[in-house]
């Protein structure tokens, strides 16, 4: 059976539940029936479990049991039992809600679903439900589900939107350890060279000697960093910085906060210690995608095209115009955008919000049109696979980190080859080979796919020309 419990929200369980664990899907309505005598079939005595409802509202919510599901008709004590939210109205937002009275935790009867606490808190239906249209209107009641578990503030309404008319409800069986699927494969999904000292130096040399093509007079190729807050944009510039530091270091302001820490547009260089000269390209941050706060599309196409200086400070209350003190009016191929970075957080990808996702892809659209190289900066891949964050050198053969890279890629529309797993330094206080060969590997991309831009620029140019 096709599941629909994406695996940013099982790892969130996973983290609840507080113990490693995977899932099987034991019981779905829309291909079992929405039938009381078929949920117990198929779900008494198979130990933990979680119960997921998905509303028409686009809201998550359900319960886990560490206990058996039965028949008996009496109440299941459960001290470990909890109730959640994982989504609400079409944006993630998990929260727990632990048991308050654990000898009501589960309710067991041969004629009900799933029956979480007294009175019910959570009951999802009873008998036989028929679907009817797209949902199924269940019978059950969601205006208690307080009375046996800690709301922490929260009520059925902000939960549930006080609403059981769902397009499905499934149940997973908890088994104990972690899923095989996000362990190592002893091949590697994509061919990878060698985690050495020397290749890090090598790839590292190619940087510090790139110049743009020459006939295009660019002294620096302009890398745009786009992505949601949190997902790692500034990040990236910071551990591509601390590489040629030879030091950590925090130029630019970074974290997760609940609004981009980056309000002005910046053109960051690079500067080699060593040398002390500054490298060939520029790392451009901007804000970050915030599904609250609509980022002026107009203003992007300003970035794309050169208008917007260095230091621009952005005010949504005054948008970047033509009038604006500081545009530059003819900008040439120098000012220009080369190459743009989409930055996604690849333990969310697949639970980003749809308001980011569709202001990503109208940016794509615009980008399109201008002929302007797009790749994806994979951040986050500790919080994938816990393989990789034991050792960063397991990228390539970690099935969990393969899936993510497919599915941004079909997210995002754009080859696998072009979604670039990276590992940005963030609590580490020392350098580490692995994870410079794999940022440096990026920029190496990166900055192929711009001297390909400023190629078919001056290509345009000359056939205009003619």
């Amino acid at each position: 059976m096709p599941e629909l419990l994406q695996k940013a929200y099982k790892n969130q369980l996973v983290t609840w539940i507080g113990k490693p664990c995977h899932f099987r899907l034991l019981y779905k309505i829309s291909t079992d029936g929405c039938s009381a005598p078929v949920f117990h079939q198929r779900c008494d005595g198979q130990g933990p479990t979680v119960t997921v409802l998905y509303n028409t509202n686009n809201t998550m919510y359900g319960g886990y049991l560490s206990q058996n599901w039965n028949s008996n008709g009496g109440w299941i004590n459960d001290p470990s039992a909890f109730l959640f939210r994982l989504q609400y109205n079409g944006s993630s937002n998990p929260l727990k809600f632990a048991v308050s009275q654990a000898v009501h935790a589960g309710y067991g009867h041969s004629n009900y679903g799933p029956t979480f606490g007294a009175g019910h808190s959570l009951h999802t239906f009873s008998g036989t439900i028929n679907k009817s249209g797209n949902y199924f209107p269940l019978n059950g009641y969601v205006h208690s589900i307080g009375n046996s578990y800690n709301l922490n503030g929260q009520n059925s309404s902000t939960i549930t939107n006080d609403s059981l008319q769902v397009t499905d409800l499934e149940v997973y069986s908890v088994i104990d350890g972690a899923d095989y699927q996000d362990k190592p494969k002893d091949k590697p999904w994509r061919e990878h060279t060698e985690w050495t000292e020397e290749k890090m130096k090598e790839i590292k040399e190619n940087l510090l000697a790139y110049k743009p093509v020459s006939e295009a007079n660019v002294t620096a190729a302009n890398i745009l960093l786009l992505g949601q807050i949190g997902a790692g944009k500034s990040s990236f510039f910071n551990s591509v910085n601390s590489i040629f530091r030879g030091k950590i270091t925090s130029k630019a302001c970074s974290g997760s906060f609940e609004h981009s820490v980056t309000t002005i547009y910046r053109q960051y260089k690079i500067k080699d210690r060593s040398s002390g000269k500054f490298l060939n390209f520029r790392l451009c941050d901007s804000r970050g995608f915030e599904e609250d706060f609509a980022l002026d599309a107009q203003e992007i196409s300003f970035i794309l095209d050169g208008n917007i200086p260095d230091r621009y400070q952005f005010n949504p209350m005054v948008p970047f115009t033509p009038d604006t003190p500081g545009y530059i009016k003819n900008p040439d191929l120098e000012n220009k955008i080369h190459c743009v970075a989409f930055v996604i957080d690849g333990s969310t990808a697949d639970v980003m919000p749809e308001k980011i996702l569709k202001r990503m892809k109208d940016l794509q659209i615009r980008m399109n049109q201008r002929g302007l190289p797009q790749i994806v900066l994979l951040t986050k891949l500790d919080k994938i696979c816990p393989d990789v964050n034991d050792d960063v050198t397991n990228t390539f053969t970690s099935s969990a980190v393969c899936d993510a890279v497919e599915k941004v890629a079909d997210i995002m529309g754009l080859p696998r080859g072009h979604v670039l797993p990276v590992k940005n330094y963030e609590s580490e206080t020392k350098l580490k080979t692995g994870v410079n060969i794999l940022l440096m590997e990026a920029l190496e991309l990166c900055l192929d796919f711009a001297d390909d831009f400023m190629d078919e620029q001056l290509d345009k140019i000359a056939s205009e020309e003619k």
